[in-house]
């Protein structure tokens, strides 16, 4: 005897009536935790949630609306740094950006690593970060002798005013000067 397809099992199960009642209940529960978990704060919800983030977390349902909360971000930020080579040449570096559809993926990464990046809380990646910048900036037999990181950043305003936002603002927060053989500086 030939073991069924995968469809044919999956049609076998649908059209009992147990297979029906399995199936509605699914439905039910999956949509009763989604509901208690965006009911605001409270003894319901957290008894509903005892059993139900586990299985909402494993269906890949789990929502967390607190990205958004207390308040979104009112600022576009961006990071620009500029390379000065031993000739007295420049160059600037900027975030990779790439195209719509696949690039978003990639994109989102940089953008995460450009928060951190930008920090004053995260000082300590300044200069590995201005030294990898400096490796990947030195090509034709130029040297970096000195690498510049500014913040840039814009104000939001509120929907439905005009402008909508500000201008772009500047500001540099970190200056790496390389003195001729520092390791950094020539891919080392």
């Amino acid at each position: 005897m030939r073991p069924l397809a995968p469809w044919r099992l999956q049609e076998r199960f649908e059209s009992t009536p147990a297979g029906r009642v399995a199936i509605s209940i699914f439905i039910v529960v999956t949509l009763a935790f989604v509901v208690a978990t965006n009911l605001p704060r409270s003894s319901l919800r957290h008894r509903v949630l005892v059993p139900g983030q586990p299985y909402l977390n494993a269906l890949g349902l789990d929502q967390r609306w607190n990205v958004f909360a207390p308040e979104p971000r009112k600022q576009v930020i961006d990071l620009i740094s500029r390379v000065t080579f031993s000739d007295g040449s420049q160059t600037e570096w900027r975030l990779p950006s790439r195209a719509a559809l696949v690039g978003a993926y990639s994109d989102y990464r940089w953008r995460k690593w450009l928060e951190n990046a930008i920090a004053d809380a995260h000082r300590e990646l300044w200069r590995p970060q201005a030294l990898w910048i400096a490796r990947n900036a030195s090509s034709h037999g130029r040297q970096p002798v000195r690498v510049v990181l500014a913040r840039r950043f814009y104000d939001l305003f509120p929907p439905g005013t005009r402008p909508d936002r500000g201008p772009w603002k500047e500001f540099t927060y970190y200056t790496l000067d390389l003195p001729p053989g520092e390791p950094g500086a020539r891919g080392g």
